[in-house]
């Protein structure tokens, strides 16, 4: 059954668009884009790739053979998603040059297999592979993650549950004809995916068409859109039009919230893909995480009476199905408002200016806060806030170490989008006043 295409993803010179463009057009429009020019200098765009383009793959048989990586079976079905195996580096590469091409499976009826989600940052930090490009560093999710868990139940989150993973930098490797099933990304977030060599062609729906995906009771989407779909079942389908983009070598696609897409790799290719949200989409993380809590509630509801603590388990079951709960979720935005609410503080500590407050960073951490006060009321209305966060916990964050490291960090960033000259390494200078205004801080957040 063949698709209907509306149209292609823009592509844009990156080395020509400022990061307030970029917001502006892409971020809070929630659009997609195709971005150039910006991976010339990576270290992985020269060791990675032979220079006719191929990917060479001896690099990685060589260097991170011993590394334990998930593969999909691209032939294998499993429930909404592929197949999948565990084997090492030098393993999938060794299969990787066995095999031939072909749609999912090679020239000897092998599966095509594809490396995926592998946390290659993680891994290997000192080897500095790539450098995040500015359009995609208000990365409040990875950020996070490097300094905190999102959840820290060990009953309901496993070290090696995907859903709880350290960060959401990946490495995906695939020969010709390996592909990934149609889906909306985790969390609903954002995510950015470089070609460091290969093509890849993409089909994404926008967010208003993508009930047209889904059964008629809503519960269960397609699978591949390149399959005959029953009409029956999926009585929309056919009316859905959507955006097609051919991703040469050295492009970045920026696939925004809600957009369901597949992706088949048209040569062998390597890529390198964040997850990440911010406080443009921070709403999309709310909503997902209501949707599946009240679902995790009605599948549980027939023990409700006979539960001494049925909203504990409501919130035990989110968290493992989903990677967080409310309590995580809220705790997530308080020491982002926190830090936020610091940072500004340190900027009008800083400025000689009465205009300060006009300045591009002052009104991100503006924008900021505006995103999370609007989110924290949308969770008490849903009783998704149990108490406040006291200025007892507002004084244990500013005296611990991760969380001024985080702070800190999320400044750095700011300098550079901002291009600003300096930024401070320490909020020390800071504290008394502080705590001198602790309430009127803790009514900020």
């Amino acid at each position: 059954m063949g698709v209907k295409i509306g149209g292609q993803i823009e592509k844009v010179n990156g080395r020509e668009l400022s990061y307030t463009e970029f917001a502006e057009r892409y971020l809070a429009q929630n659009q997609p884009v195709v971005l150039t020019g910006l991976m010339d200098d990576w270290k992985a765009s020269k060791e990675w790739v032979f220079t006719h383009g191929q990917p060479n793959l001896y690099f990685f048989s060589t260097h991170f053979s011993k590394s334990k990586v998930q593969v999909a079976d691209c032939g294998t079905r499993a429930f909404s998603d592929q197949k999948r195996l565990e084997m090492s580096v030098l393993e999938f590469v060794n299969h990787w040059l066995l095999q031939g091409s072909g749609d999912n499976f090679d020239g000897n009826g092998q599966s095509v297999l594809y490396l995926k989600d592998w946390h290659f940052v993680k891994e290997y930090p000192e080897y500095q592979a790539y450098r995040t490009p500015p359009f995609f560093t208000d990365d409040w999710l990875n950020l996070y993650l490097d300094n905190y868990r999102m959840h820290d139940d060990p009953d309901s989150c496993q070290e090696n549950n995907d859903l709880c993973c350290s960060d959401y930098r990946f490495v995906y490797m695939g020969a010709k004809g390996s592909w990934t099933p149609l889906h909306a990304d985790v969390f609903r977030s954002y995510s950015w995916s470089a070609n460091v060599c290969g093509k890849k062609k993409w089909l994404l729906l926008p967010p208003l068409q993508c009930n047209l995906l889904f059964d008629r009771n809503m519960k269960s989407s397609v699978y591949n859109i390149f399959d005959d779909i029953s009409e029956t079942k999926f009585p929309g389908f056919k009316k859905a039009i959507w955006l097609e983009c051919i991703q040469e070598q050295n492009e970045i696609i920026f696939v925004p919230s809600g957009w369901y897409h597949q992706v088949h790799n048209l040569e062998d290719t390597i890529s390198i893909n964040h997850n990440w949200f911010n406080a443009y989409n921070l709403s999309w993380v709310w909503d997902l995480l209501l949707r599946d809590y009240k679902e995790a509630k009605e599948y549980i509801e027939d023990i409700k009476d006979i539960c001494d603590d049925f909203e504990g388990l409501c919130q035990r079951n989110l968290a493992a199905n989903s990677g967080m709960n409310f309590n995580d979720f809220f705790i997530f935005i308080s020491r982002f408002s926190l830090a936020n609410v610091l940072e500004l503080y340190y900027l009008r500590g800083e400025s000689n200016s009465e205009s300060w407050h006009w300045s591009a960073t002052v009104q991100h951490f503006a924008l900021n806060l505006a995103s999370i006060r609007k989110i924290a009321l949308k969770m008490k209305s849903e009783g998704g806030v149990q108490g406040n966060l006291g200025i007892h916990n507002l004084m244990e964050s500013l005296g611990d170490p991760t969380f001024l490291k985080l702070s800190t960090d999320l400044g750095r960033i700011y300098a550079v989008i901002h291009e600003q000259e300096k930024w401070s390494c320490t909020k020390k200078i800071l504290m008394a006043d502080i705590e001198k205004h602790g309430s009127q801080i803790s009514t900020c957040c």
